[in-house]
C-alpha cells in the first residue's frame, strides 16, 4: 500500500478540520437563531394575552394589585389585531393559549404568526376546507415545537396522568366562550381520510366518524360522547417527518357567561 506523503496528509487534515469548524459554527448559528425565534414568539403571545387582561375591582374601586387582574376574552380587540381571527383556545396548566385564525388555504399560517408576520412557529389555524368552529366537525392545526409551544402539549396526551387531568379546553368562538370536552386522543397518518374528513352527508356519517374517533383513543375519557347535533373539533399536530400525527378530539359543551 502506497504511503500518503506527510505534506498531503497535513493538507487533508486541515481541510477536514476547517469543514468541521464551519459545520460547528453553522450549527451554533442555527441553534442561536432558533432560540431567539422561540423567545420572540413567546414574547409576542405574552403581549397578546395582555390585551385581554383587565382590572377586576369587585367593589367599584380601583385595585392595582396583580391579584386584581383577570383574563377576559375580547373578540373586537382580537379582530383589530388580525381580521382573520375566529377565536381563541386555552388549556389550563399547559402552554396552549393562542388565537385561532383562518386563511383561504392551509399554507399561510404554517409559516406566519397570528400577526400575519413570517414566523417558523406558525399559528393555530382552522382547516379552510371546514366551515369553522361552528361547523359539525372542524380540524385545527398547530406545530409541535421543540420548545414546547404551539400544539406540542398535545403529545402529552400519550401519558395517562396528563390525559386524566386535562380533559377540558376553553374555546372562544367569535364573541362566545364554550367548554370543550376531550373524548379521544390517538395517533394516525396524515393521509387517513376516514379521520381527516371535511363534511358529512348524513347524521349517520357524522355519528360513525365520532365513534371511529372514540374507538381509537389510547385513553378512556369519562367525558361522554358527542351526539349528531354537537360541534366537534379535531386538534392535530405533527409527530415526526413521516406523516404521523397526534390528534385530540374535543366537543362543545356548555356556554360560559364571563
Amino acid at each position: 500500500m502506497k504511503k500518503i506523503p506527510a505534506k498531503t496528509f497535513n493538507i487533508i487534515r486541515i481541510v477536514i478540520l476547517c469543514a468541521a469548524a464551519v459545520a460547528l459554527i453553522y450549527a451554533s448559528y442555527s441553534l442561536t437563531d432558533s432560540y431567539l425565534g422561540y423567545k420572540e414568539d413567546e414574547a409576542k403571545y405574552a403581549e397578546i394575552d395582555k390585551m385581554f387582561e383587565q382590572t377586576n375591582t369587585g367593589n367599584g374601586g380601583v385595585d392595582f394589585s396583580s391579584k386584581s387582574k383577570k383574563w377576559y376574552w375580547n373578540y373586537k380587540a382580537m379582530m383589530k389585531y388580525n381580521d382573520e381571527a375566529v377565536g381563541y383556545i386555552k388549556l389550563d396548566n399547559s402552554r396552549i393559549q393562542y388565537p385561532i385564525v383562518w386563511h383561504e388555504d392551509n399554507k399561510f399560517y404554517l409559516t406566519h404568526g397570528s400577526d400575519k408576520v413570517s414566523n417558523g412557529a406558525g399559528s393555530i389555524f382552522v382547516d379552510y376546507r371546514t366551515a369553522g368552529l361552528n361547523s359539525r366537525g372542524c380540524i385545527i392545526y398547530g406545530h409541535n415545537m421543540l420548545d414546547g409551544s404551539m400544539f406540542a402539549d398535545l403529545m402529552k396526551y400519550r401519558k395517562k396522568k396528563f390525559a386524566r387531568t386535562h380533559k377540558v379546553f376553553d374555546v372562544y368562538s367569535g364573541y362566545r366562550h364554550y367548554k370543550y370536552y376531550v373524548f379521544s386522543a390517538f395517533s394516525t397518518q396524515k393521509t387517513n381520510e376516514s379521520i381527516y374528513k371535511f363534511g358529512f352527508k348524513t347524521d349517520e356519517d357524522f355519528k360513525k366518524w365520532i365513534n371511529d374517533l372514540k374507538s381509537k383513543s389510547t385513553y378512556k375519557f369519562k367525558t361522554g360522547t358527542p351526539g349528531v347535533h354537537d360541534k366537534v373539533a379535531l386538534l392535530s399536530t405533527c409527530v415526526d417527518d413521516y406523516g404521523n400525527r397526534q390528534l385530540v378530539a374535543i366537543y362543545r359543551g356548555e356556554e360560559v357567561v364571563d
